[in-house]
């Protein structure tokens, strides 16, 4: 009994009618024969019965239909429905913008951007030969050093250093001016080693210079040293202290003299300048 009614809880309309009427079939299969109008009456009884399932299944078929046109605006075509219009409005709109919209190219050209240029390297200020040198315009220290009798002095601004040297550490190269003695390699360095005394008083300096010095002095930072046979101490000095040379085009390596030491003081950049000038005599080619 529980089977069968779960069955009848599953089944629906018709269905429920005709699972009973098997049903019934099957318990009746088991009495006793059945008279011709029993089974007359029971036939008539199944096609009233069969009739009714049918009736029963075609009314709900019409009423799932019905109910389906009338939830379904789109099966109804005679009168749409307020959300068909509100669509129909909506595609016009889009339509019509659309239409108004500007015509895009199919290639549109490719900009490239440019690299930034680079900034260009400031130019070299060189300072006039008539202006102050900017080191002088205060207080500065000074290294005195000797060559031929000579005392000389160099700003420590401007010194690249101090190297011990002699003859046998100078290569001398064919060719070159009497002034210069060679390369003398240092530490690091090769310097272009100039004969001091001789570039400085070059009708008064009799020696060679080239037998007895034993210090080269960097010119700064450049590859130019000059020669001389001592190093002294170094003094501080106050531009009032120093008589400046007002142009310095002739003799450029020279900036002044201290009154106080009678020493003259070097123009370092203005004597590497005069160096590196072919017109002095040097061949570059030694450099490659």
């Amino acid at each position: 009994m529980k089977e069968t009614k779960k069955k009848e809880q599953a089944l629906i309309g018709p269905q429920i009618a005709v699972q009973r009427y098997l049903d019934d079939l099957l318990q009746e299969a088991t009495t006793e024969e059945q008279t011709v109008e029993e089974q007359e009456q029971e036939q008539i009884e199944d096609q009233q019965a069969a009739d009714d399932a049918e009736l029963i299944e075609n009314t709900a078929k019409t009423e799932d239909l019905g109910a389906s046109a009338e939830s379904d605006p789109e099966l109804n075509e005679e009168e749409p429905s307020s959300l068909d219009a509100s669509f129909g409005d909506f595609e016009d709109a889009i339509t019509e913008h659309l239409d108004n919209l500007p015509e895009v190219p199919e290639s549109l050209p490719v900009i490239q951007s440019e690299p930034e240029p680079e900034p260009e390297p400031e130019p070299e200020k060189r300072i006039s030969k008539t202006d102050p040198l900017p080191w002088a315009t205060g207080r500065f220290e000074c290294l005195l050093f000797y060559v031929g009798g000579l005392k000389l002095a160099v700003p420590l601004v401007e010194l690249g250093g101090i190297f011990q040297s002699g003859k046998d550490k100078v290569t001398a190269i064919f060719g070159q001016p009497d002034w210069f003695m060679g390369i003398a390699n240092v530490g690091e360095f090769n310097l272009r080693t100039v004969d001091t005394a001789l570039w400085v008083m070059p009708n008064h300096y009799q020696g060679e210079m080239k037998e007895k010095f034993k210090f080269v002095i960097q010119l700064d930072r450049s590859d130019w040293g000059v020669a001389c046979e001592r190093v002294a101490e170094a003094i501080t000095l106050q531009p009032s202290q120093v008589k400046w040379r007002s142009d310095r085009s002739k003799r450029p390596w020279l900036a002044g003299t201290v009154i106080d030491h009678m020493c003259a003081i070097l123009d370092v950049q203005g004597f590497i300048e005069l160096l590196d000038d072919p017109k002095n005599g040097f061949k570059n080619h030694t450099n490659k």
